[in-house]
């Protein structure tokens, strides 16, 4: 969310961007306090922090519990006994002053439920206590609200407390919640773990990814977790939720628990592609690096070459695989410019004209291309490679297999950086493979640089890739559904 007006207005005329509030579908409400009840049938106190209308809690008011609600808008929520207006963080962050509950010593909810704020860390609250909610709630916690409410709640929590969650899933994958991650792992039992379809939201004009969580209050992890992976569609996420179509983890199935990754959640991912996560990773192989961050793109880079722009600028080839144009031409004294102007930034100074392979940064289609020597690249990820290496890398990186494990599990936002990049698994492809991962790595290059499909090509490093790993049909399948719909699957 940019630092400018941007409004999604209810019928109410509550400014969605601002506020964070969503309304939750009612399927939705029903099956986390079907859940809860299963877990805990004698619940008698409920607690929603940030309440709204009462989605959630009127499925529990319907069945006899005592509902309490805050919220900092009064919107005459449904299904609640007692009602506060009030800013739960603050409340968090003061743990004497409770206005619903009394002193301590007082009656305590049997379970919180919340479908916190989905704001960013621009959001003004953030901006301007930022210091404050970071001392209290940890570093991550302050890159946006939802991840703040999570926090709080696990924090204003009582011990063996049932907690219910329908909230942004960036928390799952993204490095800068790694801390939230693991305070979740150290401080609650986690029962449940759905990922919900992207449209979910879609339709009160809220294009995020979303997961249901359970989680109890308590230190000691449960020997299992019931996770369902991302649907296509919501009439298919209901009826897994109706028919209970759930798959019964450990835990450590469910988490990259490798000392390179953080603690990363995975969803659905077979036991081969998790295995690869034990082996070697691109960064093994050569640098992974981010370049020039210009500060001013319109002022340092030309669409046409010129005598003061004659460096060929790479920023982020996307879907234009094996072969890309450079985006522009950087200025010729770019190396003078980021010596004198704070803003106009070049990282990994030795390596920059270098070449090697450029990838995707935005966007869910990963995807990567040749970068020739002697040219410059952006804040996307660059390989720094030059020798025969480059050709299976650059068939590696292009498969349908690369796809998935960024996409599906090291990182299911939009934007894949290059310390995401340098964790990709790259398996020690017999030589065999390798030469014809290389052949067909130059076939792409050819094909793509004259203009042509590459499509045939890039089916025969799938399967390339595939049958050297003995990967199983049912995986394949997998794959192979995934790279249809990525964005909807990420």
């Amino acid at each position: 969310m940019g630092r400018r007006p941007k409004l999604v207005v209810s019928e109410d005329a509550i400014d969605r961007r601002e506020t964070g509030y969503y309304s939750t579908p009612q399927f939705v409400a029903e099956f986390l306090a079907e859940r809860l009840r299963e877990l805990r049938p004698s619940l008698k106190r409920i607690l929603d922090p940030c309440i709204g209308r009462g989605e959630l809690t009127r499925p529990f008011k319907a069945a006899g519990c005592h509902v309490s609600g805050y919220d900092i808008i009064d919107m005459s929520a449904v299904g609640c006994d007692e009602f506060e207006r009030a800013d739960f963080l603050d409340i968090a962050m003061n743990r004497q002053a409770l206005p619903l509950f009394g002193d301590t010593n007082g009656p305590r909810p049997d379970a919180i439920i919340a479908n916190p704020p989905y704001n960013c860390h621009e959001v003004n609250y953030i901006r301007d206590r930022k210091a404050q909610l970071i001392e209290h709630f940890g570093k991550s916690s302050a890159l946006n609200m939802y991840a703040l409410f999570v926090r709080a709640i696990i924090d204003f929590a009582p011990s063996g407390c049932l907690i219910g969650l329908v909230t942004h899933d960036s928390f799952l994958t993204a490095t800068g919640h790694q801390d939230l991650r693991e305070y979740i792992i150290k401080n609650c039992a986690i029962r449940n773990l759905h990922l919900c379809p992207t449209n979910l939201f879609l339709d009160q004009g809220a294009d995020v990814r979303t997961c249901l969580l359970v989680l109890e209050k308590t230190g000691e992890q449960r020997d299992t977790v019931l996770v369902s992976n991302r649907p296509q569609t919501i009439a298919e996420f209901q009826r897994i939720l109706r028919e209970r179509q759930f798959e019964s983890c450990n835990l450590s199935k469910i988490l990259l628990l490798n000392p390179r990754d953080g603690s990363e959640f995975t969803i659905g991912v077979p036991n081969d592609v998790r295995a690869l996560f034990d082996g070697r990773r691109l960064s093994d192989i050569a640098p992974c690096i981010t370049g020039i961050s210009t500060g001013d793109d319109k002022k340092y880079i030309r669409e046409a070459e010129s005598a003061e722009f004659q460096v060929p600028f790479y920023k982020n080839p996307a879907s234009r695989r094996f072969f890309a144009a450079p985006d522009g031409y950087l200025c010729t004294n770019f190396q003078e410019i980021g010596r004198k102007v704070p803003n106009f930034m070049i990282r990994n100074k030795s390596l920059i004209l270098q070449g090697g392979i450029a990838c995707s940064s935005m966007g869910v289609k990963f995807g990567a291309t040749i970068r020739p020597e002697n040219t410059a690249c952006g804040v996307n990820p660059n390989i720094i490679i030059e020798h025969d290496d480059k050709w299976w890398l650059l068939s590696f990186l292009n498969s349908r297999l690369c796809l998935y494990l960024t996409r599906g599990i090291i990182i299911r936002a939009n934007m894949i950086t290059a310390g995401y990049a340098s964790r990709i698994p790259t398996p020690e492809f017999d030589s065999a493979t390798k030469e014809t991962l290389a052949l067909l790595g130059q076939e792409g290059f050819a094909a793509a640089k004259g203009g042509a499909s590459v499509d045939l090509i890039k089916s025969r490093i799938d399967d390339a890739v595939e049958t050297s790993l003995g990967l199983p049909r049912e995986v394949r399948e997998l794959l192979a559904s995934f790279e249809r719909d990525p964005i909807r699957l990420s």
